[in-house]
Order: C-alpha cells, then sequence, then structure tokens
C-alpha cells in the first residue's frame, strides 16, 4: 500500500515498527487519536534490523499515518509535464511565425494588443511553468531548506532594486522619443547598473553583518552563499533589461517575453539537475546565473541582428546623473512597494534564528505562493483601469469619483469569494503544492495571509487612481508609514506569535495603507462611506462560507459547491450588482466578454 494509518496507545516512549521494508521516499505522520490531519506532526522514519521501518513515538495514543511519496514519482510528473509544455510552446512560437508579420503595418489597436496582451499571456504561462516546478523542489528541499532559498531570495531582492535604479523605465521613455540614441543609453545604462550594483551590495553587506552580530544563527553559510549567488545572477539580469527595452521601443515586447519563457523552461531544467546532484537550494540559486546569462546572451544577439545600433559608444555622465536624479524616485517607491510585502520573511528568519527560522520561513513561503499566485487579479484589473480612470478624471471629478467607487466595489466582490475558498480548501491547496511536510502550517499561514487580499485588492485600485489624480508624490510617505508600522510590529510579536504575527501583521499593515490612501485622496475628491459598502458583501461571503463549511461534513467538494451557488445569489437577491457596476466591468473587459454579457 502506498498508505498505512496505524493507532497505537503507549504508556513510554516506544517504537512503533512496521513488519514492511524500509525504502528511501517513506513518509510518517502522527497525531492524538481522534483529531483530524490537520494536527498532524511529521516524525522521522528509520530502518531497523536492517529491513523494516519504523518511528519513534511519546507516550500517548496516536494516530500515525505512513505514506510512500519518493522524489521520483514527483520528478517524472514534473518531466512528462514539461514535455507537453516545451512542445505546446514550439506549437505557439511556430504559428506565430506563420501568421504574424513583423515588417507589415499594424494598426494601433492591434499594436497595443500583441505588446500587452501577448506578454500577459506569456506571464501567466510562465507562472504556471514556475507552480509545477515548485510541487518539485519544495518537496526535495523541505521545509527548512525552502526556507533558506525563501530567505536568500528575499535578501537578494533589496539588491536587484537598487541596482536597477528604475532605469529600465527611463531607457524606453526617453529612446522611444528618438531611437537614434538607442545605443547611447544602453551603454549609459548599462555602466550605470554595474555602479549602481556596487553600491546596492552595500545593504545586503550590512544587513547580514549585522544580524550576525546579533545573533551568531542569523543566517548560514549556505544561504550567505546563496544569497550572493542570486544577486550575481541578477547583475545579468540587469544587462538583459537594458536590451529588453529596445525590443519594446520598436513594439516587438513579444521578443522579450518569449524569452523569459525559454528562461523559465531552462531554469526548471538545470534546477532539476542541481537537485538531484545534491546541491540543494545552492544548486537552485547557482542555475540563476547560467539561465541568466543564457538570456542575455540570445537576446544580444536577437537585438543585433534586427536593429542597427551605431554610436556614438561613449560615457555621458552628465547622462548618468540625469538618470539618478530622475530614477531616484521610481527606485525608492519600488523598494518601499518590495519591503512593504516581503519584510516580514527577513524578519522571521533573522529573529527566530536558525534551528527554528528556517523552517517557519518554509511554511510561511508555501502559503505565500498562493498568495502571490492571486496577484495576477489585481494586476490585470488596474492595468485595463488605468487609462479609463485617468480619462473620467480629465471629464469630470464627480464621474472620476463613480468610477473608482464602481472599481473598488468590484475588486471587493471579486476577493471576498477568491479569500473565502482560498481560506477553505487552504489544507489541500498547500498539500498539492509542497506536500505533508508543510502541514498544518503552511495551511494555516495561508488562511491567515488570504485574508489580507480584499484591502490589499482595493488598495491596488487606489494606488493607480492617487497616480490619476497626480497624487503620485504621496506614495512614498504612504508606503513609509506602511512599512514603518509593518516592521515595528513584526519586531514586538514575531518573537513570540512567530508565523501568526507575521500574517496577522500583513492584514494591518494594508488596513494601515487603506487608511493613509484613504486620507490623501480626500483630499481631491470625497471618500468612501465604508460602512455602508462593506456591509453586505461582508454579509454575503459570511452566509456563502457557512454554506460551505455545513457541505464539507457532508464532503469538501459539497461545501465547495453550495458556496459558489449561494455567493452570486446573494449578489442578485441583495441587489449589489446593479447597473453601474456592469457598466464599470463593461469597460474593463475584452469588447468580446462585455457584448457576450451585455455589459455594455
Amino acid at each position: 500500500n502506498r498508505e498505512v494509518l496505524v493507532e497505537t496507545a503507549v504508556t513510554q516512549p516506544s517504537w512503533l515498527i512496521l513488519n514492511d521494508s524500509y525504502f528511501h521516499g517513506w513518509n510518517a505522520y502522527a497525531r492524538p487519536v481522534g483529531t483530524g490531519e490537520d494536527a498532524e506532526k511529521q516524525i522521522d522514519v528509520v530502518l531497523v534490523n536492517g529491513n523494516f521501518r519504523g518511528v519513534k513515538i511519546e507516550p500517548g495514543e496516536w494516530a500515525v499515518r505512513f505514506r510512500y511519496s519518493p522524489p521520483s514519482f514527483w520528478l517524472g510528473g514534473l518531466g512528462s509535464l514539461m514535455a507537453i509544455i516545451i512542445l505546446a510552446f514550439a506549437v505557439v512560437v511556430w504559428g506565430w511565425g506563420q501568421f504574424y508579420r513583423p515588417n507589415g503595418k499594424t494598426s494601433l489597436t492591434r499594436s497595443l494588443a500583441k505588446n500587452s496582451l501577448a506578454p500577459m499571456a506569456l506571464s501567466l504561462f510562465n507562472k504556471g511553468i514556475d507552480f509545477a516546478y515548485a510541487i518539485y523542489y519544495l518537496r526535495v528541499l523541505g521545509p527548512a531548506d525552502a526556507g533558506s532559498f525563501q530567505t536568500a531570495i528575499t535578501t537578494a531582492m533589496i539588491f536587484e532594486i537598487i541596482s536597477n535604479f528604475g532605469l529600465d523605465l527611463l531607457l524606453i521613455r526617453d529612446v522611444s522619443q528618438d531611437r537614434d540614441k538607442a545605443s547611447h543609453y544602453l551603454l549609459n545604462t548599462t555602466l550605470l547598473r554595474l555602479g549602481a550594483a556596487l553600491i546596492a551590495s552595500l545593504p545586503v553587506v550590512i544587513l547580514i553583518v549585522g544580524a550576525d552580530l546579533f545573533n551568531r544563527e542569523a543566517l548560514t553559510s549556505a544561504e550567505i552563499m546563496a544569497t550572493a549567488l542570486i544577486m550575481l545572477g541578477m547583475v545579468f539580469s540587469g544587462m538583459s533589461k537594458g536590451v529588453t527595452g529596445l525590443f519594446y521601443i520598436h513594439e516587438q515586447a513579444e521578443v522579450p517575453a518569449t524569452m523569459t519563457t525559454v528562461t523559465t523552461i531552462l531554469k526548471v531544467g538545470f534546477g532539476v539537475v542541481a537537485l538531484l546532484l545534491g546541491y540543494g537550494f545552492v544548486g537552485l540559486a547557482a542555475v540563476s546565473i547560467i539561465t541568466n546569462i543564457i538570456t542575455m546572451l540570445l537576446l544580444s544577439v536577437i537585438a543585433l541582428r534586427r536593429y542597427t545600433i551605431q554610436g556614438p559608444w561613449r560615457v555621458d555622465w552628465t547622462l548618468q546623473r540625469e538618470m539618478v536624479r530622475k530614477g531616484f524616485p521610481l527606485m525608492l517607491i519600488h523598494l518601499l512597494q518590495t519591503v512593504f510585502i516581503s519584510v516580514d520573511v527577513l524578519l522571521l528568519r533573522l529573529q527566530l534564528g536558525e534551528t527554528v527560522g528556517r523552517e517557519i520561513v518554509g511554511w510561511y513561503s508555501s502559503a505565500y505562493k498562493w498568495f502571490n499566485a492571486l496577484q495576477v487579479v489585481p494586476s490585470f484589473f488596474t492595468l485595463a483601469l488605468f487609462p479609463i480612470i485617468t480619462r473620467e478624471i480629465q471629464k469630470s471629478m464627480d464621474s472620476a469619483r463613480r468610477m473608482y467607487q464602481m472599481s473598488i466595489k468590484l475588486m471587493l466582490l471579486l476577493a471576498l469569494p477568491i479569500a473565502a475558498v482560498t481560506f477553505f480548501l487552504a489544507h489541500p491547496l498547500v498539500q498539492l503544492l509542497a506536500g505533508d511536510e508543510f502541514l498544518p502550517h503552511g495551511a494555516i499561514a495561508l488562511q491567515l495571509v488570504i485574508l489580507s487580499i480584499p484591502i490589499g485588492w482595493m488598495n491596488s485600485v487606489t494606488n493607480y487612481v492617487l497616480i490619476g489624480l497626480g497624487l503620485e508624490g504621496m506614495q512614498p510617505r504612504a508606503f513609509t508609514i506602511a512599512v514603518a508600522f509593518n516592521i515595528i510590529a513584526n519586531l514586538i510579536f514575531i518573537p513570540r506569535y512567530n508565523y501568526v504575527a507575521a500574517a496577522v501583521t500583513t492584514i494591518l499593515s494594508e488596513v494601515v495603507l487603506l487608511v493613509v490612501f484613504e486620507y490623501y485622496l480626500r483630499k481631491r475628491m470625497d471618500g468612501v462611506n465604508w460602512g455602508g459598502f462593506l456591509l453586505r458583501p461582508l454579509l454575503i461571503t459570511a452566509l456563502m462560507f457557512a454554506g460551505m463549511y455545513l457541505g464539507a461534513q457532508l464532503h469538501m467538494v459539497v461545501g465547495l459547491i453550495l458556496g459558489i451557488i449561494i455567493y452570486p445569489a446573494g449578489l442578485l437577491l441583495l441587489g449589489i450588482l446593479g447597473i453601474e457596476e456592469r457598466k464599470v466591468l463593461g469597460k474593463i473587459l475584452p469588447v468580446s466578454i462585455a457584448n457576450r454579457f451585455n455589459l455594455d
């Protein structure tokens, strides 16, 4: 059998030995008799008497579940899936080459669609590949090494943001107006990136050294090595972004988007090899260097073949100083936004030490992978909303206010059922992604952190509305306040409540950001009556969750079906989705979808 369940009672520490042969890939989980699987804790399976498998248990009544789940099973599944993905990707690339002519004339609408929808579709495709890859490598690494890998990634992100310094946007914006400047800007932005990389390494070094002074278990040598390798890979990816800008300037955004997919596929291939060779998360970090170098070389070759990139190839210190001045605000807001959503990972790891912190960060990161996967929803929504709300602001402030309130209402109505369903399915979702080793703590973390998305998604809309109102200068102040609250709360509560404190602080930080955004928004337009705004949607969501809970007493699928029925029925019965909301949806969604559902 792939799974064996044994119930036993002992009065002293004892060995439970199964009369089955030991083999690598068997895991064991113990829980008190009468409790569910969410109470399970993993225990070590050891070889007994040269053949059998056994576990050591403490006094009490225990239900011990043995499960066979070897890495080879997941490797085979990943290999099969990657074969299908590569085949599908090859067909898409071939089809694009057959039906699209880069030298042909295209309308403005088709050009916008090609340069926005194609990269967006490939981005979703890449996220799917990354998710399948995570299903494999999280099981191989386990919670502790997965936590170390996430710590290294989060630390290196600080370096990446500072070293890029907002140069991507500046290059595209300036060279789009005069393509003859391409070589001049490419050389100087590349030199500036390399110089910024040296400066950007200082905060990371200070963080590592400072943390070590306060806590010798702050970061392990393997984590520091992985961080350094990821940072080195980011130097090459930063240089690639300069070349990527050339494709955006020539309105061929599908090329770097396609190369990103190639990079993702290579990352999976090299990553699997690194894990099979036993290099662990440090090997995965080294893979980023290889894949980023390959990507940079391929993009450079394609760009040189397609475009005429001539001189002057000269260092322009005046231009570089100007780019530093213009890029600093872009870098600062990006840095604050990143710290806002990821500082809890570093604080968990640094405050809890190596023994406990690595594993807790691993549990927490498994929850955040689902959380981050859902962020594509507000990204698409705000991307579509921004030009619409900007036009409304130019027409009438009253019209813009109505559009804004309808937009955050729609975002709330979308976020609430997603949060409820994710909360309800947290256990199987984490089990699917990361395996039993990450349970129950990964599921608890997901249940908590997912409660932040209704507020966070509304904040994403408000953020773009502030830009449309010309209040983008308020963003650094708002995020500074929210980041300060986040850090202080985590410093106080993480030592006692670990990942629970981090997840709850995420929710409260979104509330703080909501309050600050509302304060700045009221300077230009009327605010939202939050009491009346939230009452009915929250009531319907509560009824939906109650239905799911009651249905789950029969089966989880029954509960899910009940929830899916109750929520839209409640929207219709209470008249929450009215004519105004349908009009806003009609403006945001693609025309074909809007016409299909009569949303015009």
